[in-house]
């Protein structure tokens, strides 16, 4: 701040002392063309007190032609220090490629390799800060992000349908056991053994059509997916089903922030997250 004040300073006593030679100059020239001396002398005179007053106000225009010269000041400035921000901000998302790259180079082909949520998130979060200050749009930090919003939802929703998976399979095998067991001779006109092979086809089909890879729901469904899930599993009893429903509640809202803002909400919840 005192530097500039003190450039200030010289610069306003420069055009002032370049504004009196300059009307010296002209003065000094309209004498000369008074009294009738040699003409050459009063041109020269007028010329350069022309000069000096033109380069006196030199920061006021935006271009002064003359004798060959451009002098572009206040925009040249201001481009001078656009360009120093933005290569600043180029530097800021050089270093985080780099990291990344160095990254994903070294962990590649490795076991457990895949950053935490934390991890992951401050990559994030600092890209998506650079870019803003680059003054890229919406959109196209959006685009940019989604990877890691997709990443991040996948990691969570394979973990709840683990636990869901796990749930409906311990108890198709409670039904499995009972078909093993069921006394002969077996009847479709017993309603029993025909309820024991219901249930078993009704998990293999639920579990086939539901549980595929949720890596292709689209982006913003997946809390819709959830709790249908929890609400269409077959052979869960009622507190089974209660549980489940404790379970996914908090994250649905947080799911659906995700994928609406491309931001984490309750972010520590987050980072407690197992990547499975």
């Amino acid at each position: 701040m005192k530097l500039d004040s003190f450039s200030n300073i010289g610069l306003k006593i420069s055009n002032v002392a370049l504004l009196l030679a300059g009307v010296a100059c002209l003065v000094k020239g309209v004498h000369v063309l008074w009294t009738a001396e040699v003409g050459s002398s009063a041109s020269t005179a007028l010329a350069a007190g022309l000069f000096l007053l033109l380069a006196s106000s030199a920061e006021r225009f935006e271009v002064l032609k003359g004798w060959g010269l451009e002098a572009r000041t206040r925009k040249l400035d201001k481009a001078i220090n656009e360009a120093a921000a933005t290569l600043n901000q180029l530097r800021k998302i050089a270093e985080l490629s780099s990291e990344s790259i160095i990254s994903l180079n070294s962990k590649t082909g490795r076991w457990d390799s895949a950053p935490t949520t934390q991890a992951a998130y401050e990559v994030a979060k600092q890209v998506r800060a650079n870019l803003i200050d680059l003054g890229s749009d919406e959109q196209a930090i959006k685009r940019i992000m989604a990877p890691w919003v997709k990443v991040t939802t996948n990691d969570l929703v394979k973990a709840i349908l683990v636990k869901l998976r796990d749930s409906m399979q311990l108890d198709s095998e409670h039904y499995r056991l009972q078909l093993q067991s069921y006394p002969p001779p077996f009847s479709v006109d017993d309603a029993n053994y025909q309820f024991l092979v219901d249930s078993l086809n009704n998990f293999g089909s639920f579990e086939g059509v539901n549980f595929g890879d949720c890596d292709d729901w689209p982006m913003g469904s997946h809390s819709s997916k959830l709790t249908h899930f929890v609400e269409k599993m077959p052979l869960l009893d009622e507190s089974t089903r209660s549980k489940f429903r404790f379970l996914i509640e908090p994250w649905l809202p947080r799911l659906d922030y995700l994928a609406r803002e491309y931001d984490l909400q309750d972010k520590e919840e987050w980072f407690k997250i197992k990547i499975v």
